[in-house]
């Protein structure tokens, strides 16, 4: 008191001196403002807030012939019971029970990140005991607590508890003894340890335990709240010792604990398993831990990799994978407690759970690594189970800090597998968070191969991935309660509401719970089950050419149920929202008013078919898409020779005629996109027609290939500028609404490489490949793709080619066949690198040749081959697609040149493959009056229907005709005749023949053909070829009967 009063005398004199001072040291004070200007004054010292808990009701005790005991520890922090004298027992006796005392302080440091981290990561854990008296060994065993025979689990330990009592003089387990955190935190007695002429010393049995996350504390007013706090028995032990305690403390401080300071997100990080481990790591689970660091990507000066721990885990327990507690526990926690021996999971349970039925599933796992995940049952097979996490507070300092690590990718997280102490590494792996730098994205599972911790590292992992055995990885979850790449809302608001307060104990997958709940998908997710379910219904009867329902009654049966269930979805879901009802006449009436909607929708799916399969088909659509399919195969095949008014009549024809529009209106739209007709193409979405999960996922993929080169080709600069960046977008929205289908996730990361935007190729990469085993849409029952008439044969992969260049493969020819060729080439150049030089240059020509790029400045090459079946094939393939490219540069003169070196073919079945190069060189000899060279040309075609070949039976007739073979140019021409198209040439040059035959009746009766329709004009040849025959040849009689008095004109032939 004495020293008090001193310096408060002291302060006021100096406070007094100072005042003299002042009016005689104008220019001293001036430069004592200045200095305090320039430099800030250290802040504060934050100061200690002290949080005070105190119980105020306990109830559901189990019963006890002995004294109970609460006993409260925190591992980072010291509790202080308020009395007069200090001590560090932190224990709550029965009598004390009902006193609401003692009360207990704990200090925490105000607006410090590191106190913070440490009561987010370590709840205050509360114990029942039951203090057992110094008895005799009888009655000990007459009165001792039951254990499990069949497992043989010790009882459970006394943790972190420092007592004023007799107990403190037992001996000590040398486990704890040398316990590697300091003080020990499990004090264990054997039975045999404290007996003395045959009594037991005094000892604890644990009854049951619980814990109390302390992030609730930190809000910016203060902390007032009754909590509750269940105290759990063990899992294990006599079935009346099983009593669930409840506990209710009065937790409260004066001042706040947040004054100036915010914290912004949390991270868990969960450690899972360790899978495919060698048999001696399995004997050693106990006395292993893992370590998760920070470790820099780039050297700095000296040649060191920068290392920042961050976590770490101890304990494993070597389990069936099947047979594993899935409940995610506190690290901390555990290491006091050892679940795997005390079966007390639920005790520091965090209410999070391991997904058994998914737990290879959702992993991005490591680039280009065979982890043969498939290979291992988790019914039968061992893995080391952790199941273990951290929790840690970020503000928003250190969410940049993170941010810029993630997305400049500096650094990278390194895990080491340990024995006993972290020095002694066995094993290592690397993770890349990267994906964390990608929007939205919060949550990941991780799977890292764990290699030997050697110099020899690179040869092992080669003599491991050689087994059948995969190599041995770990499964690490790492989840931000917000997104780190964007701007984070303050979390301490959170804890000042008692509803938003338990949602900092869990992070969920912001992707899935941030998906919005639009109704009208949901609408169209209930009337595509309908259409599916009536498709298959009707595909049903047709394949069992059913005649009533009796013949399928079980089949009905079921189906009737699931319509039932669809039909009162869709009641509810939309028409229910669009006519409300409030009576039973009003509702009787939406129910009229939507069995018509319904009954006309299925009348739609019976008259227009679906072009998924044919087991959706009726009567005689098999035909008919076959029909209109080998028409608009032809059609391209006359454009492509430069028919285009041939083109035109079949393609009118087929427009008009067609009993299938949707068919057709789909066939056009491909044929459109394949010929970079966008905006004959984009017309197709006027009026869609809807067409099942096929159908509208395929014409909304070639959608964004349509709005990006629409956009790229604008006259507009600024909507040309801007293309790129909305495909981007556009891409990101499709893959949200497809999320089961990988293409656009393939097409995205492609892009994404190109621009070495590695938290996209990140968040890509574990989408798609966690895809590869669900089914693909396919575009079957198409017509032949432009794509595939230049190569119809998929070029196979090297050996060394990976599963993401598998499965990369079959995107690109989707691509490809689409017409979508600038997405194609994306992808291609992304698995390049798995083709010969050869077969590069062939798909990339050919993309080029597709999209009209081949000008004057594009240089064909020649690669040399072997004389090998494949040589000869890839020579021929050269010169197929060098003559294309010529031709699709105007120089014919060249590309012919390239064409005929196809005629020197021996074998018949790759004829087939060339079929585009025989059809060009047969149309500009033609052209060019070289009828033999024509001749062999067509002859080189192989014809897979006589029928239904018609531009090949056309263009041959015609060659005949003028090499005047007239016999076998009838033949030919005759089979253009039957493909159920009008085609007035056809016939004109029919009644020529006939008519130089002297068939007149035939003449007569296919020029009437030829003139049906007289809006149809021939072509100008037909007319030249009839002003070379001579009038006086030709006979007046029409029976052919020979009256030469029966005489006709050429004009007036041309009359008719």
């Amino acid at each position: 008191m004495e020293k008090t009063k001193a310096t408060k005398k002291s302060l006021g004199r100096a406070s007094r001196g100072s005042k003299k001072k002042s009016s005689s040291s104008t220019m001293s004070n001036k430069s004592s403002t200045v200095d305090t200007l320039v430099q800030p004054k250290p802040k504060p010292k934050p100061p200690r807030v002290f949080l005070y808990i105190q119980l105020n009701e306990i109830s559901m005790l189990p019963e006890s012939q002995h004294p109970l005991e609460l006993h409260l520890y925190h591992a980072k922090n010291t509790l202080q019971k308020m009395q007069e004298r200090y001590t560090t027992e932190t224990i709550i006796y029965q009598h004390e029970f009902d006193l609401q005392k003692p009360v207990f302080a704990m200090g925490v440091m105000q607006d410090d990140i590191e106190d913070m981290n440490a009561f987010s990561d370590n709840p205050l854990v509360i114990t029942l005991y039951r203090r057992v008296p110094r008895l005799p060994k009888s009655a000990v065993q007459r009165l001792s607590k039951p254990t499990d025979a069949s497992t043989g689990t010790p009882q459970p330990d006394l943790i972190g508890d420092s007592m004023d009592t007799t107990l403190a003089e037992a001996e000590v387990s040398p486990a704890t003894q040398t316990h590697p955190e300091g003080p020990p935190d499990e004090l264990t007695l054997d039975e045999g340890d404290g007996e003395e002429g045959g009594f037991t010393e005094e000892h604890l049995e644990l009854l049951s335990r619980g814990h109390c996350d302390l992030l609730q504390l930190f809000q910016r007013r203060r902390f007032i709240s009754d909590i509750s706090v269940y105290l759990y028995p063990e899992l294990q032990g006599a079935p009346d010792g099983k009593l669930t305690t409840c506990t209710i403390w009065h937790m409260y401080s004066i001042l706040p604990i947040l004054k100036d300071f915010n914290f912004t997100n949390l991270a868990f990080v969960t450690l899972e398993s360790i899978y495919n481990v060698p048999e001696q790591l399995h004997d050693k689970a106990s006395e292993l831990g893992l370590s998760i660091s920070f470790r820099s990507r780039e050297p700095n000066d000296q040649g060191v990799h920068q290392l920042v721990p961050f976590c770490s885990f101890y304990g494993f327990g070597s389990e069936v994978i099947s047979e594993q507690n899935t409940s995610i526990v506190w690290e901390n926690i555990k290491r006091d407690i050892n679940p795997f021996q005390s079966f007390s999971f639920n005790q520091i349970d965090t209410n999070i759970r391991v997904k058994l039925q998914r737990v290879f599933r959702l992993v991005l796992w490591e680039r280009d690594v065979d982890f043969r995940s498939n290979a291992i049952d988790i019914f039968s097979d061992l893995a080391l189970i952790n199941n273990s996490m951290h929790r840690y507070v970020l503000n928003e300092q250190m969410r940049h800090i993170l941010e810029a690590a993630v997305v400049h990718n500096s650094y990278e997280l390194l895990l080491q597998l340990y024995q006993e102490t972290p020095s002694n590494v066995l094993y290592e792996g690397v993770i890349n968070p990267s994906i964390f730098g990608y929007p939205n994205v919060n949550y990941c599972r991780f799977a890292s191969t764990l290699q030997p911790f050697s110099s020899g590292s690179k040869k092992q992992s080669v003599l491991q991935s050689s087994l059948d055995v995969g190599p041995m990885f770990a499964t690490v979850k790492i989840c931000f309660f917000q997104s780190i790449a964007q701007r984070n809302e303050n979390l301490d608001k959170y804890n000042e509401n008692l509803l938003k307060r338990a949602k900092l104990l869990r992070c969920f997958d912001n992707t899935f719970l941030n998906e919005p709940e639009d109704d009208a998908n949901l609408i169209l997710e209930l009337y595509r089950a309908f259409d599916d379910l009536i498709a298959d219904m009707i595909a049903f009867i047709v394949k069992r050419n059913l005649k009533n329902i009796a013949q399928g009654r079980d089949y009905f049966c079921c189906q009737l149920a699931n319509l039932s269930n669809l039909m009162l979805k869709i009641c509810g879901c939309d028409f229910n929202i669009r006519m409300p009802t409030k009576t039973n006449i009003e509702f009787r009436a939406m129910l009229t008013h939507m069995y018509k909607e319904l009954m006309e929708r299925i009348e739609k799916i019976l008259t227009a078919c679906s072009w998924e399969s044919v087991c959706n088909c009726v009567v005689n659509f098999e035909y008919e898409q076959l029909h209109m399919m080998h028409l608009m195969e032809e059609l391209r095949l006359m454009c492509l020779i430069g028919e285009h008014s041939l083109a035109a009549q079949i393609f009118e024809d087929l427009r008009d005629n067609s009993s299938h529009p949707l068919l057709f209106n789909f066939y056009n739209f491909l044929n459109n996109l394949e010929n970079s007709k966008f905006k004959q193409a984009s017309r197709y979405f006027k009026n869609p027609t809807g067409g099942g999960w096929v159908g509208e996922y395929f014409p909304s993929l070639g959608k964004l290939y349509i709005d990006y080169m629409l956009e790229l080709k604008s006259e507009d600069e600024e909507v040309s500028a801007q293309a790129y960046a909305n495909m981007i977008e556009s891409l990101r929205v499709f893959v949200s609404k497809n999320s089961l289908d990988l293409d656009a996730y393939v097409l995205l990361y492609c892009y994404y490489k190109r621009n070495d935007y590695l938290p996209g190729m990140e968040f890509t990469r574990l989408r798609f490949e966690n895809l590869y085993s669900v089914p693909r849409k396919n575009l079957g029952g198409t017509p032949v793709s432009l794509f595939e008439l230049f190569l119809p044969e998929d070029f196979e992969l090297s050996t060394m080619s990976t599963m993401m260049n598998l499965n990369f493969y079959p995107v690109f020819t989707t691509f490809a066949r689409m017409g979508a060729y600038g997405f194609a080439e994306v992808v291609f150049s992304d698995i390049q690198q798995c083709f010969t030089a050869i077969e590069v240059y062939l798909v990339t020509t050919t993309l080029k040749i597709l999209q009209g790029k081949i000008d004057n400045d594009f240089r064909l090459l020649i690669f040399p081959t072997n004389e090998s079946e494949t040589g000869k094939l890839m020579r021929f393939y050269q010169a197929h697609i060098n003559g294309n490219a010529e031709y699709s540069r105007g120089r014919f003169d060249e590309a012919m040149l390239y064409f005929k070196e196809l005629l020197t073919m021996d074998g018949e079945e790759e004829h087939e493959h060339f079929k585009v190069s025989f059809m060009r060189l047969a149309h500009l000899a033609f052209d060019r009056g070289e009828y033999e060279l024509a001749q062999q040309a067509y002859d080189m075609c192989p014809p897979h229907c006589k029928k239904m070949n018609f531009l090949l039976n056309y263009g041959k007739g015609l060659t005949l005709y003028y090499l005047n073979r007239l016999e076998d140019a009838i033949e030919y021409l005759a089979r253009c005749t039957e493909v159920q198209v009008f085609v007035p040439d056809v016939w004109g040059y029919l009644a020529i023949i006939n008519l130089r035959l002297g068939r007149n009746k035939s003449a007569l009766d296919c020029w009437k053909m030829a003139k049906m329709y007289p809006e149809l004009f021939l072509h100008d040849r037909i007319y030249e070829e009839l002003d070379k025959i001579k009038y006086s040849d030709v006979h007046l009689l029409v029976d052919d009967d020979g009256n030469p008095a029966e005489l006709m004109e050429k004009r007036d032939f041309n009359v008719l």
